[in-house]
Protein backbone atom coordinates (compact mmCIF):
# COMPACT_ATOMS: atom_id res chain seq x y z
CA UNK A 1 0.00 0.00 0.00
CA UNK A 2 0.98 3.38 -1.34
CA UNK A 3 1.71 6.26 1.31
CA UNK A 4 -1.04 7.88 -0.64
CA UNK A 5 -3.57 4.63 0.01
CA UNK A 6 -2.99 4.86 3.42
CA UNK A 7 -3.91 7.90 4.11
CA UNK A 8 -7.26 7.51 2.13
CA UNK A 9 -7.85 4.05 4.03
CA UNK A 10 -7.11 5.52 7.34
CA UNK A 11 -9.45 8.87 6.79
CA UNK A 12 -12.35 6.77 5.24
CA UNK A 13 -12.24 4.59 8.33
CA UNK A 14 -12.39 7.77 10.63
CA UNK A 15 -15.06 9.04 8.25
CA UNK A 16 -16.68 5.53 9.77
CA UNK A 17 -16.29 6.31 13.50
CA UNK A 18 -19.50 5.17 14.92
CA UNK A 19 -18.24 1.87 13.51
CA UNK A 20 -15.79 2.16 16.55
CA UNK A 21 -16.74 -0.49 18.97
CA UNK A 22 -18.61 0.35 22.22
CA UNK A 23 -17.29 0.96 25.14
CA UNK A 24 -17.64 -1.93 26.96
CA UNK A 25 -20.39 -2.41 29.45
CA UNK A 26 -18.37 -3.11 32.45
CA UNK A 27 -16.03 -0.50 31.56
CA UNK A 28 -19.16 2.04 31.77
CA UNK A 29 -20.08 0.04 34.98
CA UNK A 30 -17.11 1.17 36.58
CA UNK A 31 -17.27 4.70 35.55
CA UNK A 32 -20.39 5.44 37.10
CA UNK A 33 -19.45 4.23 39.98
CA UNK A 34 -16.51 5.81 40.14
CA UNK A 35 -18.42 9.02 39.67
CA UNK A 36 -20.44 7.75 42.73
CA UNK A 37 -19.48 8.97 45.85
CA UNK A 38 -21.64 6.72 48.03
CA UNK A 39 -19.87 3.55 45.73
CA UNK A 40 -17.37 1.25 47.95
CA UNK A 41 -15.36 -1.61 47.89
CA UNK A 42 -18.70 -4.31 47.79
CA UNK A 43 -19.89 -2.13 44.80
CA UNK A 44 -16.65 -2.20 43.01
CA UNK A 45 -15.80 -5.67 43.30
CA UNK A 46 -19.02 -6.83 42.30
CA UNK A 47 -18.53 -5.37 38.83
CA UNK A 48 -15.32 -6.67 38.42
CA UNK A 49 -16.42 -10.03 39.30
CA UNK A 50 -18.83 -9.86 36.53
CA UNK A 51 -15.09 -10.36 34.13
CA UNK A 52 -13.22 -13.32 35.51
CA UNK A 53 -10.01 -12.20 33.23
CA UNK A 54 -10.38 -9.05 35.08
CA UNK A 55 -10.87 -9.98 38.31
CA UNK A 56 -8.06 -12.71 37.60
CA UNK A 57 -5.47 -9.92 36.41
CA UNK A 58 -6.37 -7.69 39.64
CA UNK A 59 -5.54 -10.60 42.16
CA UNK A 60 -2.66 -11.24 39.96
CA UNK A 61 -1.27 -7.66 39.97
CA UNK A 62 -1.92 -8.00 43.51
CA UNK A 63 0.58 -10.53 43.63
CA UNK A 64 3.26 -8.88 42.00
CA UNK A 65 6.97 -8.07 43.25
CA UNK A 66 5.97 -4.36 42.45
CA UNK A 67 3.61 -4.43 45.29
CA UNK A 68 5.66 -6.61 47.62
CA UNK A 69 2.58 -7.35 49.89
CA UNK A 70 4.44 -11.00 50.80
CA UNK A 71 1.20 -13.27 51.46
CA UNK A 72 -0.54 -15.07 49.12
CA UNK A 73 -3.43 -12.91 47.95
CA UNK A 74 -6.30 -15.45 46.45
CA UNK A 75 -9.45 -13.18 46.59
CA UNK A 76 -10.64 -10.04 44.80
CA UNK A 77 -11.19 -8.82 47.96
CA UNK A 78 -7.97 -8.92 49.56
CA UNK A 79 -6.14 -7.67 46.39
CA UNK A 80 -8.11 -4.30 47.01
CA UNK A 81 -8.05 -4.34 50.89
CA UNK A 82 -4.55 -5.45 51.76
CA UNK A 83 -2.55 -4.49 48.61
CA UNK A 84 -4.01 -2.34 45.87
CA UNK A 85 -6.36 -0.09 47.31
CA UNK A 86 -10.10 0.84 45.74
CA UNK A 87 -8.77 3.72 43.85
CA UNK A 88 -6.28 1.89 42.42
CA UNK A 89 -8.01 -1.04 41.42
CA UNK A 90 -10.77 1.05 39.76
CA UNK A 91 -8.03 2.72 37.71
CA UNK A 92 -6.77 -0.43 36.62
CA UNK A 93 -9.81 -2.33 35.85
CA UNK A 94 -10.87 0.86 33.97
CA UNK A 95 -8.23 0.63 31.77
CA UNK A 96 -7.76 -2.85 31.03
CA UNK A 97 -11.86 -3.67 30.42
CA UNK A 98 -11.34 0.03 28.35
CA UNK A 99 -8.51 -1.84 26.24
CA UNK A 100 -10.42 -5.62 26.09
CA UNK A 101 -12.57 -4.54 22.66
CA UNK A 102 -9.30 -4.35 21.07
CA UNK A 103 -7.06 -7.24 19.25
CA UNK A 104 -3.38 -5.96 18.71
CA UNK A 105 -2.47 -9.61 18.09
CA UNK A 106 -3.59 -8.70 14.12
CA UNK A 107 -0.34 -6.12 14.47
CA UNK A 108 2.40 -8.55 13.68
CA UNK A 109 4.96 -5.96 15.19
CA UNK A 110 2.84 -4.53 18.19
CA UNK A 111 4.81 -4.82 21.40
CA UNK A 112 1.97 -5.51 24.00
CA UNK A 113 4.37 -5.56 26.75
CA UNK A 114 5.86 -2.02 25.86
CA UNK A 115 2.53 -0.71 25.77
CA UNK A 116 1.74 -1.41 29.38
CA UNK A 117 5.19 -0.92 30.64
CA UNK A 118 4.94 2.81 29.00
CA UNK A 119 1.16 3.10 30.42
CA UNK A 120 2.16 1.65 34.17
CA UNK A 121 5.56 3.68 34.02
CA UNK A 122 3.92 7.14 32.93
CA UNK A 123 1.16 6.37 35.79
CA UNK A 124 3.78 5.70 38.51
CA UNK A 125 5.49 8.55 37.73
CA UNK A 126 2.34 11.32 37.29
CA UNK A 127 1.07 9.87 40.20
CA UNK A 128 4.85 10.14 42.84
CA UNK A 129 5.68 13.71 40.60
CA UNK A 130 2.50 15.39 41.99
CA UNK A 131 3.80 15.51 45.64
CA UNK A 132 6.76 17.40 44.80
CA UNK A 133 5.15 20.11 42.40
CA UNK A 134 4.63 23.18 44.49
CA UNK A 135 1.40 24.57 43.31
CA UNK A 136 -2.00 24.55 43.82
CA UNK A 137 -2.84 22.96 40.39
CA UNK A 138 -4.64 20.50 42.73
CA UNK A 139 -4.02 17.37 40.97
CA UNK A 140 -5.23 13.61 42.17
CA UNK A 141 -2.20 11.12 42.17
CA UNK A 142 -5.03 8.18 42.04
CA UNK A 143 -6.32 9.90 39.19
CA UNK A 144 -3.52 10.86 37.60
CA UNK A 145 -2.35 6.70 37.80
CA UNK A 146 -5.91 6.55 35.62
CA UNK A 147 -4.82 8.83 33.35
CA UNK A 148 -1.44 7.68 32.93
CA UNK A 149 -2.78 4.27 32.03
CA UNK A 150 -4.92 5.39 29.16
CA UNK A 151 -3.09 8.26 27.88
CA UNK A 152 -2.01 6.03 24.51
CA UNK A 153 -4.87 4.19 24.11
CA UNK A 154 -5.17 5.29 20.48
CA UNK A 155 -2.10 3.36 19.95
CA UNK A 156 -4.77 0.06 20.74
CA UNK A 157 -7.11 1.45 17.98
CA UNK A 158 -5.23 2.03 15.10
CA UNK A 159 -3.61 -1.48 15.59
CA UNK A 160 -6.88 -2.97 15.81
CA UNK A 161 -8.22 -1.12 12.92
CA UNK A 162 -4.78 -1.10 10.20
CA UNK A 163 -2.63 -3.78 11.61
CA UNK A 164 -0.68 -3.82 8.50
CA UNK A 165 -0.04 -0.35 8.67
CA UNK A 166 1.06 0.18 11.75
CA UNK A 167 3.13 -2.76 11.24
CA UNK A 168 5.38 -1.51 8.63
CA UNK A 169 5.59 2.10 11.18
CA UNK A 170 6.84 -0.40 13.85
CA UNK A 171 8.97 -1.71 11.62
CA UNK A 172 10.50 1.76 10.87
CA UNK A 173 10.70 3.38 13.93
CA UNK A 174 12.45 0.63 15.48
CA UNK A 175 15.10 2.04 13.02
CA UNK A 176 15.71 5.49 14.73
CA UNK A 177 14.62 5.32 18.43
CA UNK A 178 15.29 8.90 18.81
CA UNK A 179 12.43 9.53 16.44
CA UNK A 180 8.74 9.28 17.74
CA UNK A 181 5.91 7.01 16.75
CA UNK A 182 3.65 10.11 16.28
CA UNK A 183 5.74 11.48 13.52
CA UNK A 184 6.33 8.23 11.57
CA UNK A 185 2.32 8.16 12.17
CA UNK A 186 1.99 11.40 10.28
CA UNK A 187 4.76 11.32 7.51
CA UNK A 188 2.94 8.35 7.03
CA UNK A 189 -0.64 8.26 7.01
CA UNK A 190 -1.25 11.75 7.97
CA UNK A 191 -3.17 10.90 11.52
CA UNK A 192 -1.92 9.76 14.61
CA UNK A 193 -2.73 8.06 17.15
CA UNK A 194 -3.78 10.97 19.75
CA UNK A 195 -6.05 12.25 17.05
CA UNK A 196 -7.56 8.01 17.12
CA UNK A 197 -7.63 8.48 21.14
CA UNK A 198 -9.37 11.06 21.24
CA UNK A 199 -12.20 9.97 18.65
CA UNK A 200 -12.12 7.57 20.87
CA UNK A 201 -12.61 9.55 23.85
CA UNK A 202 -15.33 11.37 22.48
CA UNK A 203 -17.40 8.61 21.13
CA UNK A 204 -17.31 6.55 24.77
CA UNK A 205 -17.96 10.15 26.20
CA UNK A 206 -14.54 9.66 28.49
CA UNK A 207 -14.21 12.62 30.65
CA UNK A 208 -12.76 15.89 28.65
CA UNK A 209 -9.92 15.95 31.01
CA UNK A 210 -9.11 12.08 29.75
CA UNK A 211 -9.95 12.95 26.21
CA UNK A 212 -7.59 16.48 26.37
CA UNK A 213 -4.38 13.96 28.34
CA UNK A 214 -4.68 11.61 25.21
CA UNK A 215 -4.64 13.95 22.55
CA UNK A 216 -2.34 16.51 23.92
CA UNK A 217 0.66 15.11 25.88
CA UNK A 218 3.16 15.51 23.88
CA UNK A 219 2.40 19.36 22.76
CA UNK A 220 5.05 20.86 24.91
CA UNK A 221 3.04 25.17 24.21
CA UNK A 222 -0.30 23.33 25.44
CA UNK A 223 -1.93 25.65 27.42
CA UNK A 224 -5.48 25.02 27.21
CA UNK A 225 -7.91 22.92 29.28
CA UNK A 226 -6.62 20.88 31.84
CA UNK A 227 -3.05 22.11 30.43
CA UNK A 228 -1.19 21.23 34.11
CA UNK A 229 -2.70 17.46 33.66
CA UNK A 230 -1.81 16.93 30.15
CA UNK A 231 1.58 18.36 30.42
CA UNK A 232 2.56 16.42 33.33
CA UNK A 233 1.67 13.42 31.65
CA UNK A 234 3.16 14.16 28.52
CA UNK A 235 6.41 14.63 30.95
CA UNK A 236 5.80 11.45 32.30
CA UNK A 237 5.19 9.69 28.85
CA UNK A 238 8.50 10.81 27.64
CA UNK A 239 10.63 9.86 30.55
CA UNK A 240 8.79 6.26 30.39
CA UNK A 241 9.26 5.83 26.65
CA UNK A 242 13.67 6.38 27.58
CA UNK A 243 13.39 4.21 30.18
CA UNK A 244 11.97 1.15 27.65
CA UNK A 245 14.12 2.70 24.57
CA UNK A 246 17.39 4.11 26.16
CA UNK A 247 16.94 6.54 24.03
CA UNK A 248 18.93 10.18 24.52
CA UNK A 249 16.34 11.88 25.89
CA UNK A 250 16.87 13.65 28.99
CA UNK A 251 13.83 15.09 30.93
CA UNK A 252 15.72 17.60 33.24
CA UNK A 253 16.37 19.90 29.57
CA UNK A 254 12.71 20.28 29.71
CA UNK A 255 13.03 23.81 31.73
CA UNK A 256 9.90 25.05 30.42
CA UNK A 257 8.00 21.96 31.10
CA UNK A 258 9.45 21.70 34.72
CA UNK A 259 8.93 25.90 35.34
CA UNK A 260 5.35 25.39 33.95
CA UNK A 261 4.67 22.71 36.39
CA UNK A 262 6.31 24.43 39.43
CA UNK A 263 8.83 21.37 40.06
CA UNK A 264 12.03 21.91 41.42
CA UNK A 265 14.79 20.59 39.43
CA UNK A 266 16.83 18.84 42.07
CA UNK A 267 13.58 17.64 43.63
CA UNK A 268 12.50 16.08 39.94
CA UNK A 269 15.86 14.72 39.63
CA UNK A 270 16.29 12.51 42.52
CA UNK A 271 12.78 11.77 42.03
CA UNK A 272 13.50 9.95 38.69
CA UNK A 273 16.58 8.51 39.55
CA UNK A 274 14.80 6.94 42.65
CA UNK A 275 11.70 5.46 40.88
CA UNK A 276 14.04 3.98 38.05
CA UNK A 277 15.48 1.55 40.48
CA UNK A 278 11.40 0.54 40.26
CA UNK A 279 11.51 -0.88 36.94
CA UNK A 280 12.69 -4.83 36.79
CA UNK A 281 9.59 -4.96 39.43
CA UNK A 282 7.18 -2.70 36.86
CA UNK A 283 8.32 -5.07 33.94
CA UNK A 284 7.37 -8.25 36.33
CA UNK A 285 3.75 -6.61 36.83
CA UNK A 286 3.35 -6.14 33.09
CA UNK A 287 4.60 -9.67 32.55
CA UNK A 288 1.28 -10.46 34.81
CA UNK A 289 -0.68 -8.61 33.06
CA UNK A 290 0.06 -9.10 29.23
CA UNK A 291 -0.45 -13.03 29.26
Amino acid sequence: MTGRQAISSVRLEIQRIDHLPAMPSIAQEILVASNDVSSGLDDIAKIIKKDPTLSAKTIGMSNSAFFGFGRKITTLEQAIINVLGLDLVKGFALSLAMSSVFNPEKCQQFDLKKYWSSAFITAELASGIVNIIDSDHNLDPNQLYLYGLLHNIGILVLVDRFPNIMSELFTTAAENREKRLIEYEKETIDFNHHEAGAWLGHKWKLPFEIIDIIEHHHNLQYQERNAGIVILIGLCSRISRQWILSTQYDPMQEMDVIKSLNIDHDALEKYITKSHKKLDSINQLVDEIAR
